[in-house]
């Protein structure tokens, strides 16, 4: 499915399920590009949104006020040499690899711990970070939580 079809489908779909590059202490995911629009249309369609993502991901410097930084592509790999040559010498553009879903458009987070409400990261983190975060599940139960959140 292109972007610009997600609002057209989302009425077959019954859950959002997506991974992260990384996850802020406010619950934000970093993700690559258009998965913000997936969630903001999955949110607009009453369609719950998970992330998957390991504790690994998260983003302890974020507790502290540090911004996440998100790369983008140089735009001339897009387009041929050529091409470049005719463009005019001041020309630029933008091609961001990933976006930010804020966490009011995400119901869950999920980790190697459970099944996090984006609003407890702060919490989630701080414990992460100070090397304290012993809760220990089987993997199975995870992966059995996660089947019966989407429905398999």
């Amino acid at each position: 499915i292109v972007d610009s079809a997600t609002r057209f489908f989302m009425k077959n779909i019954d859950k959002v399920v997506v991974g992260a590059e990384a996850v802020a202490s406010n619950g934000a995911v970093v993700s690559k590009t258009g998965t913000s629009l997936v969630a903001l249309v999955a949110r607009e369609a009453r369609k719950r949104v998970f992330v998957v993502a390991p504790t690994v991901k998260f983003s302890p410097e974020t507790l502290h006020g540090e911004l996440l930084r998100l790369p983008e592509y140089d735009w001339r790999v897009l387009v041929s040499e050529e091409e470049v040559t005719r463009l005019p010498e001041n020309y630029n553009a933008r091609v961001p690899l990933y976006d930010v879903t804020p966490p009011e458009y995400i119901d869950a987070i999920v980790t190697e711990y459970g099944l996090f409400a984006p609003q407890a990261l702060p919490l989630v983190l701080n414990l992460v970070e100070k090397s304290g975060f012993t809760i220990s599940r089987p993997l199975e139960d995870i992966v059995n939580d996660l089947k019966r959140l989407v429905g398999v």
